[in-house]
């Protein structure tokens, strides 16, 4: 070991020795886990975690994949990175003293993450890991699940625990089976829903979702006010029948079958204004990504995965002078089945969708040239195994104190990835290791001004019902597969003529 790794790691013999000493009884009591397939678990899920009814895990692991236990790991983890990238354990444990570079390390109900380096110093063991395929860890077998989801409002039987946390305390117990029945929630004024708001890069943003019927009401304010203009995205919508299926086969380690599909019903209702007060420089990052409206760690027999349904826009207004103004509204109707199936390395839809949109009220006041463009990717359903699924389930079921900084010093400091961090905007909309289905409305609105020879508007609706999976999930190399099942433009021209332009495919 060179001798600045030397001096780190004495530096942080103390942090690791009251690590130690502070997580001697970290392991908690779980109560018995229910039926399960070859290769399950050989210990109970945490009781947060959800295991979908009928669900098959019945795989073989590949010779490298090293299985530890979830007790063994609540005793003898010490310290995580945020990222899930280091792990410090003690080394009381042989399967934990004898990981090395290659192998797989599943943490049972945790994770499967690829060893890339291991450091031991004195009786501390730190893992640099990566993110896993299902094919890295799983030789061959068969992983399916079908997950029904219920939104409806149930009356109070039992209370939500006082420490959940507000974003997920209306949303954990909305799943199948009916006969887990939670609170309406009076902690929230007698409703059970999501309820968040933040503000970031300078968007001030605030979501909610309640249940309605059989599906979820959903609404979302977005602002962002600087020197010299005013934006606002105002959005409401439902979601019903969200019913998501998963088949994955894999024989030789390789995927020869894959199948992840969700049905899609609802409306999106959208609201958007602009305002100029003076010279302004744009609206800088344009993007915004939220806080999932769901999220639950599905655990299949001691293999976690991550649902969840988000969303994410880009609010672009273009002005051509100090005091503009321009509002309109947009609505979308869907009903249909996304979804795509993988067999021997060939991808194909599955599923249709019918789409009906409606563009009303778009006005504006400026002398100039001016526009907008606002694309909205809602709702985004998917299912992961990414280094999100890992991070929420150790949020869920390893004590807080243990993601620290020792973890995070490591990874900057001996394991030497200080100037690899990557930037948490690459990628800005993709999840890691996914199946997705996703509707991703676009829309730009275009007028010339009253200065003009023609004054003219023009005004494009983009509608796209995708899926798609990443390839890591797959493990397979190359571009990721995606599909799209519905696909069409919508145009307006006012007037009606040539020279306000080409209205483009219909």
């Amino acid at each position: 070991m060179k001798g600045a790794q030397l001096a780190m790691w004495a530096s942080l013999a103390g942090c690791m020795a009251l690590s130690f000493s502070s997580c001697s009884s970290c392991s908690r009591n779980l109560p018995p886990g229910g039926a399960s397939g070859g290769g399950a678990s050989s210990s109970p899920a945490p009781t947060t975690f959800y295991t979908p009814p009928g669900a098959v895990y019945d795989v073989k692991y590949t010779a490298n994949t090293v299985r530890i236990d979830l007790p063994t790991v609540q005793k003898t983890l010490r310290s995580v990175s945020p990222d899930a990238a280091v792990f410090v354990f003690d080394d009381s444990d042989p399967r934990i003293r004898g990981l090395a570079q290659g192998n797989m390390m599943f943490l049972e109900h945790l994770g499967v993450r690829r060893v890339i380096k291991v450091q031991n110093q004195n009786s501390q063991v730190a893992v640099l890991t990566e993110p896993a395929a299902l094919t890295d860890f799983i030789q061959d077998g068969r992983i399916q699940f079908s997950m029904p989801v219920n939104f409806s409002r149930l009356q109070a039987q039992s209370v939500p625990p006082a420490n959940q946390n507000p974003l997920l305390a209306g949303f954990k117990q909305w799943f199948e089976p009916p006969e887990l029945v939670y609170a309406s929630g009076e902690e929230n004024g007698g409703k059970m829903g999501v309820h968040t708001k933040g503000e970031i890069d300078n968007w001030e943003f605030e979501i909610e979702g309640e249940p309605k019927g059989d599906g979820l009401e959903l609404s979302l304010d977005a602002g962002k006010k600087l020197a010299g203009l005013t934006a606002s995205v105002k959005a409401k919508a439902e979601l019903e029948h969200v019913n998501t299926a998963f088949n994955a086969v894999i024989h030789g380690g390789t995927m020869q079958e894959f199948d992840y599909s969700t049905p899609l019903k609802g409306n999106l209702d959208l609201n958007w204004s602009a305002l100029t007060s003076g010279q302004n420089s744009g609206i800088g990052e344009s993007r915004l990504k939220l806080p999932p409206f769901a999220k639950q760690v599905i655990d299949v027999y001691g293999l976690p995965l991550l649902f969840k349904i988000d969303e994410a826009l880009i609010f672009t207004p273009g002005f051509g002078t100090p005091h503009d103004a321009a509002e309109g509204k947009l609505s979308v109707k869907y009903d249909g089945t996304e979804g795509l199936s993988v067999h021997a390395g060939q991808s194909s839809p599955q599923g249709t969708m019918d789409v009906e949109p409606t563009a009303e009220n778009q006005t504006s006041e400026s002398l100039a040239a001016h526009g907008i463009v606002l694309a909205v990717n809602a709702p985004k359903v998917s299912v992961s195994i990414g280094t999100e699924s890992i991070t929420e389930a150790i949020k869920e079921s390893i004590p807080a104190s243990l993601t620290d900084k020792v973890a995070q010093f490591l990874e900057n400091g001996p394991f030497g990835l200080g100037g690899l961090a990557k930037s948490a905007k690459e990628n800005f909309f993709k999840i890691e290791g996914a199946a997705y289905v996703q509707l991703v409305t676009e829309f730009d609105y275009t007028a010339s001004g009253p200065l003009s020879l023609v004054p003219c508007t023009m005004t494009h609706i983009n509608l796209n019902a995708q899926s798609g999976v990443d390839a890591q999930l797959l493990g397979m190399k190359g571009e990721s597969p995606h599909a799209d099942i519905f696909k069409k433009t919508w145009t307006r021209r006012n007037p009606d003529v040539p020279i306000c332009g080409q209205k483009g495919q219909q």
